[in-house]
């Protein structure tokens, strides 16, 4: 019989809330965090709005080294990351104490590096006056420093031994670089290793940012960020959609084994019971427009959960509100559930976040573990002319049990990766 892989615990720092007891209350209030950036100049930019993560977050990381502290200002996802660890630390203390460090793993999903210019101007014009490679300047600053921790650009795995180090997590540190599916294949990846008794407890999830100067022109010029032109930014399966928000976030979800669980009287707040993972193979920027990969990955999540369509009870959508991606998701979603797909609630909360890439489906994934104990399911904020009225769009925050769900994320390159979760507090 196969082994159940559990969900204990988990955190989030989100633009729409700072730590997972706080997700219900931001979602419930309808607000957006879709806001100005303040974090660097757009003067000239047709982007200039973002889901930026606004709150001062160094308290929840002071404790760390003066050095961490110091590269954090210039490392995004470093800071993003360290400040999950933070909110929860002293919660995960127990739990930590209980850990084999031989048995427990670390897998995240990361963003691209992002070199920080505004913090390197002068490397870059020099290097440029000079008729230099402003990049290989770079480069050469990269490999003559010494210490992991660097002021231009971090090693990928910096992010998951960072967490590693936290938790004493000597089984394996991996990373997973794969855009939108990132954080949601390293969560999968991560109830494989549990399920193949690799380790017992697994940290899952991701960090990433793309409100910066480089990301937000290259997604811009994909035509996937929405222009700040007075109009709503993101409207996830509306006839007038037009793109979505840049946002950021990180977290994390501790995965566990049933051994694990059992030997400690844990009590799990949901189980993983699978997932689904293919390639379209179609295209480096766009979705496969029939669908078929989609469906299949939400049908192997379904098959490999043992669950029937009609026992889903909410579909937590990819939903990034472009013109690409939804109409494609939901023919898919009609694909895969059959009849079931008419009235199953779905719905996105990108509208309320923006997208996170790479930590979008930890963010997604945390936000739908609160909602399960919330008895909610919360709506497309804004959403006013749907694409697809045979299919149940919710319009509003509602009250439901969901004991059942599913949560999708695709990606560039046409990867799509769907994880089947059961809620262990009903």
């Amino acid at each position: 019989m196969k082994k159940k892989v559990y969900i204990l615990d988990h955190e989030l720092i989100s633009p729409l809330a700072i730590g997972q007891e706080n997700s219900v209350a931001a979602l419930l209030s309808n607000a957006s965090a879709d806001r100005q950036i303040q974090g660097f100049d757009v003067s000239g930019l047709p982007f200039q709005q973002a889901a930026e993560v606004r709150e001062d977050l160094r308290s929840l990381y002071a404790s760390e080294s003066e050095k961490l502290k110091a590269v954090c200002k210039v490392d995004r996802k470093l800071e993003l990351i360290a400040a999950a660890y933070g909110k929860a630390a002293d919660r995960l203390a127990p739990l930590i104490d209980k850990l084999d460090p031989q048995r427990t793993g670390v897998i995240l999903g990361i963003g691209a590096e992002m070199i920080p210019l505004k913090e390197n101007e002068e490397i870059v014009t020099t290097a440029i006056r000079a008729q230099k490679n402003a990049i290989s300047e770079l480069v050469v600053q990269l490999n003559t420093n010494t210490d992991r921790l660097n002021f231009i650009a971090n090693p990928y795995d910096l992010y998951s031994l960072y967490l590693a180090e936290k938790f004493q997590a000597k089984a394996f540190q991996k990373s997973v670089l794969t855009a939108c599916v990132s954080s949601t294949q390293a969560i999968a990846q991560g109830y494989d290793a549990i399920a193949r008794n690799q380790a017992d407890v697994v940290i899952a999830g991701g960090t990433d940012s793309i409100i910066n100067l480089i990301a937000l022109i290259s997604f811009g010029k994909l035509g996937v960020i929405a222009e700040s032109d007075g109009k709503i930014a993101c409207r996830p399966f509306d006839n007038n959609r037009y793109g979505t928000i840049a946002g950021e976030a990180a977290g994390f979800v501790i995965l566990a084994s049933e051994d694990f669980v059992d030997k400690h009287q844990f009590n799990p707040i949901a189980q993983l019971l699978g997932y689904g993972n293919t390639l379209d193979a179609y295209k480096i920027t766009a979705p496969d427009p029939a669908g078929t990969q989609m469906a299949k990955a939400i049908s192997n999540a379904l098959k490999n959960a043992a669950l029937a369509p009609e026992e889903i009870d909410y579909y937590y959508a990819h939903g990034t509100g472009t013109r690409q991606n939804d109409g494609v998701e939901l023919a898919a979603l009609k694909m895969a559930l059959g009849e079931h797909a008419a009235t199953v609630p779905i719905s996105s909360t990108k509208d309320r976040h923006g997208h996170a890439i790479a930590a979008a489906g930890i963010q997604e994934l945390s936000l739908l573990l609160s909602c399960m104990k919330a008895d909610l399911a919360p709506g497309n904020l804004n959403l006013t002319n749907p694409i697809d009225s045979a299919v149940n769009l919710l319009r509003e925050n509602t009250k439901m049990t969901i004991k059942h769900a599913l949560t999708s994320n695709f990606s560039f390159g046409g990867i799509n990766t769907v994880l089947a979760v059961k809620n262990e507090l009903k």
